[in-house]
């Protein structure tokens, strides 16, 4: 396996965990109330689906014809920028953050980050497929 297959393994093992363990917060704030923090709820589903996402990509770079160098350096940016998301959303849950964008919070700043990582990575593995097939 290659070092970016083995980087997207590994994040998305990782991420689905803590979709999963945000599900317990998630689970105790809807026993006490009919809705629970819009950040908490966004934050658990993101991670599930980052999991599904990175672990398909674990799968999708390995039919790329970058060079390994590249292709790590795909699989970092895209993990960067999903880390930062996944950051910036359980910040903004802790902190209690209503509106990240009028309140300008901690975790808006994380996740106006997310985008030129992840679009820069993954920009460079769908150059990479599409010349792989």
């Amino acid at each position: 396996m290659s070092t970016a297959q083995n980087i997207f393994l590994v994040y998305g093992v990782v991420i689905l965990g803590y979709g999963f363990l945000l599900g317990v917060p998630l689970a105790a704030a809807r026993m006490k109330s009919p809705a629970a923090s819009h950040h908490l709820v966004m934050t658990h589903l993101s991670a599930l689906m980052q999991g599904a996402i990175h672990l398909g990509l674990a799968y999708a770079i390995s039919a790329t014809d970058l060079t390994s160098w590249l292709a790590t350096t795909a699989a970092i940016l895209v993990v960067a920028g999903s880390a930062l998301e996944a950051t910036g959303g359980t910040v903004n849950w802790l902190q209690g953050t209503g509106d990240q964008f009028a309140e300008k919070s901690l975790g808006f700043r994380f996740n106006a980050l997310t985008g030129p990582p992840a679009i820069i990575g993954i920009s460079i593995i769908i150059v990479g497929v599409v010349r792989g097939l």
